[in-house]
């Protein structure tokens, strides 16, 4: 039907449209309400071709305020002197203790009590082990308490 309106379709075809519209009133009803909604959106253009004739759109003139680069340096000063105190503190930092690479001897002690052993049922029968050991981390005495 829109094609038949916007007269976009052939010879031969219009001619059977125009027969259609001529024997169903159903169709034809729906041909005159397209055209008067075509005829709406056309006087709609025209009215606003008309507005905008009348006053021309006038040139965009960007704003006279701060540059895009001048409200960004700001932004960038703080980001920079935020890493800057980071990698200062990971620089200067205080030396921190090595880790030793082997266990010491109550490490050991304590892994070889516990391992395989249920942890709740040992916590129920209050088992505990007590390692001592001196300054150097050797192990003077190991208690195992039920």
């Amino acid at each position: 039907m829109q094609e038949y309106i916007d007269k976009e379709v052939t010879q031969t075809t219009v001619a059977e449209i125009i027969n259609h519209l001529e024997i169903c009133e159903k169709c034809m009803n729906l041909y005159k309400k397209a055209l008067d909604e075509k005829e709406t959106v056309d006087r709609l253009l025209r009215a606003t071709e008309s507005h905008f004739l009348e006053k021309p759109i006038p040139e965009f003139i960007p704003p006279a305020g701060k540059s895009a680069k001048k409200k960004y340096i700001p932004l960038i000063i703080k980001i920079l002197v935020a890493a800057s105190i980071i990698g200062f503190i990971f620089l200067f930092r205080p030396q921190r203790m090595s880790v030793p690479e082997k266990l010491m001897n109550s490490e050991i002690m304590l892994n070889e009590f516990y391992f395989g052993k249920d942890l709740n049922k040992m916590w129920h029968d209050k088992s505990q082990i007590m390692i001592l050991q001196d300054e150097k981390g050797n192990v003077i005495q190991a208690i195992i308490i039920n």
